[in-house]
């Protein structure tokens, strides 16, 4: 089969319709054409042939019948040799990194949302783009250079094969594009929706060169950010040679409004939406390597129509979240007392998730496909993410490897070592991802011989296996031989801890959660009440609003009898309760006594001094 095109055209921009024609030349008496069901990066079934609107197929100008025979897979016969055109639309409303997305001032073109793809067929492939009046486009192509072409109103990518093809998301529209400065000129910046501040580019760099800098070689050529800085935006997702990210940009305007007014001295209260844009631009970027291609085994090749089960996310995401936010400390980019904060907020938000004691990291990643990315209100008492307990229990590997051998580079080298007996020999910076795909994945066994030989002990001990295959609590005493103490910060008596989370609803307050084994769940609360008031026992019924349910908690005492007056299918209950008291949040302090050797393994561990603020 010769070359397979696709043209896009935005006939529609207010109704977000993206039009797609498909030109491939038949090769038999039967022609299938199929659409991705998922997105490499992101573990749940979107099923985005959804999105089709219309479908039409063409041999010349004679129209061809197709005929849908799943739903995501169509079929027309055919003659070999003959030249069919197929015309469809395609819905792109859904602002994610996962998800195409089109209005007047750009399009977002995320490939396995968009692209009907001949059965067999493995490439290549070549993609154009009809921009509107002002428009200019940017794709995550491996080598620009020689792929994009680019001419007034018109764009093109050249994709040598399908894994290509699904890996290169275009962005097209009004956009601010760029380059870091030194030594990252070879990253570029493509950003759509509110403009970037100056001052975070070479912050950005210097955390760009952190994470190239901790792996042994960089598996790119060019890499490229593509950036969506509009509010709602949000997430990102790792592809081969570059990354799409969502930010909020009022999230900066706090650091920006600070900058401009002269004030370079940094404090925590402003930066907080800079140091959340670098960890998301530090974690994408590290996925280069863990993930695109230090890839559990069951990740690549891919299998785009059903679900690619593995038990290492916890490996793949749960280190990455590790690492974004320690190589943005190793930067410098971020105060040690705001990273010490951050650790202790994750430690914290673990704490209040049951699930934690049901359900092990490798079955977290399993059920990644019906759990993580498709909550329920139960999800917090019955799972837990494999990011965030991932990322801590990388931690506790960090320290306990710190531990044993004090001259060596912990959980660093265990990643180094695993890159280097895996992909680390093969060449994968090209266009092509065959190369990428020949290494075979790692599975848990290997990172368990690594860990083994790292920590000299030859094996890993079953204490050290259970922080992964068994659901049991985290002790985060081994801080201490970094100079670190994990306490609780003091709580103003008399404070009470609900046992359930609240949703706004027009102003009402909706139960969303009830944590297990609480008091809310003995006295019978249930996600979905409305909250209408609640009283002390004796007292006087107090009017329950979201924007005052604050000051009627404040009128509740731990342990006294009270009761809460909710309706539920629309009728109303009365439910007495006695709340328990609220638990200080966890937090992480050096201690001011630390001995000089555990000052310098800080000092080892964070590429901070001690004394750093």
């Amino acid at each position: 089969m010769d070359l397979v095109a696709y043209r896009l055209t935005f006939p529609q921009p207010g109704a977000h319709l993206i039009h797609v024609r498909l030109e491939l030349t038949a090769t038999g008496e039967i022609c299938q054409l199929w659409m991705p069901a998922w997105s490499p990066g992101s573990y749940v079934l979107r099923e985005y042939a959804r999105n089709i609107r219309t479908v039409a197929a063409s041999v010349g100008d004679a129209p061809r019948e197709i005929r849908k025979l799943a739903k995501d897979r169509f079929e027309l016969a055919t003659r070999p040799g003959e030249r069919l055109v197929v015309d469809y639309t395609v819905y792109a409303h859904d602002l994610s990194v996962r998800t195409a997305h089109h209005d007047a001032s750009h399009a977002y073109l995320h490939p396995p949302q968009l692209f009907l793809v001949p059965e067999g067929y493995a490439g290549p492939f070549r993609v154009a783009v009809a921009l509107l009046p002002g428009w200019t486009a940017v794709s995550l192509a491996a080598d620009p250079e020689r792929q994009e072409r680019r001419s007034p109103g018109h764009f093109e990518v050249d994709l040598p094969d399908l894994d290509a093809l699904f890996d290169t998301p275009i962005e097209a529209g009004l956009l601010s594009i760029t380059h870091l400065p030194a030594p990252c000129e070879h990253v570029r910046l493509a950003v759509w929706g509110e403009p970037f501040p100056d001052f975070v580019l070479p912050r950005l760099a210097r955390v760009v060169d952190q994470v190239e800098r901790f792996w042994p070689a960089r598996p790119y050529d060019r890499y490229t950010f593509l950036v969506h800085a509009a509010v709602g935006a949000r997430g990102g997702l790792e592809h081969l040679a570059g990354s799409v990210l969502g930010v909020e940009p009022e999230s900066w305007a706090p650091a920006a409004r600070r900058v401009h007014a002269g004030n370079l001295d940094r404090d925590d209260d402003s930066e907080g939406g800079v140091y959340d844009l670098l960890e998301l631009a530090s974690h994408e970027l590290f996925h280069a390597w863990n993930v695109k291609r230090l890839r559990p085994r069951a990740l690549g090749p891919f299998d785009y129509g059903r679900e690619n089960y593995t038990r290492e996310l916890w490996i793949a995401e749960g280190f990455t979240s590790y690492y974004d936010s320690l190589l943005v400390l190793r930067s410098g980019e971020i105060s040690v007392k705001a990273h010490l904060q951050r650790l202790a907020e994750s430690i914290g938000r673990l704490r209040d998730t049951p699930g934690r004691l049901v359900q092990s990291l490798e079955e977290s990643s399993f059920d990644a496909w019906i759990k993580l990315y498709r909550p329920q209100d139960d999800s917090p008492n019955a799972s837990v993410s494999y990011y965030l307990k991932g990322s801590l229990v990388a931690l506790l590997l960090d320290l306990w490897l710190r531990e044993l051998r004090p001259s060596g580079s912990g959980l660093d080298g265990v990643l180094v070592e695993l890159w280097r007996r895996g992909p680390g020999g093969l060449e994968t910076r090209g266009p092509a991802t065959t190369n990428t795909y020949s290494y075979p994945g790692f599975t848990v066994e290997d990172l368990e011989q690594i860990l083994g030989e790292q920590s000299g002990l030859g094996e890993v001990p079953s204490a050290i296996r259970a922080l992964w295959s068994k659901p049991i609590e985290l002790d985060f005493a081994s801080l201490a031989q970094l100079g670190l103490r994990l306490s609780e910060k003091p709580v103003q008596p008399g404070l009470i801890d609900l046992g359930f989370t609240l949703q706004d609803r027009a102003g009402s307050p909706w139960v969303e959660f009830v944590r297990t084994d609480s008091p809310a769940e003995r006295a019978g609360l249930a996600s979905g009440d409305e909250l209408l008031a609640a009283r002390r026992q004796g007292g006087n019924w107090l009017r329950l609003r979201s924007a005052r349910a604050a000051r009627v908690w404040d009128h509740l005492q731990p342990g006294a009898s009270a009761e809460l007056l909710v309706s539920r299918r629309e009728r109303v209950l009365t439910l007495p309760i006695a709340f328990a008291a609220a638990r200080g949040a966890p937090q992480i302090e050096r201690i001011d006594d630390a001995d000089p050797a555990a000052r310098a393994r800080f000092e080892a561990w964070s590429g901070r001094r001690w004394s750093d603020p």
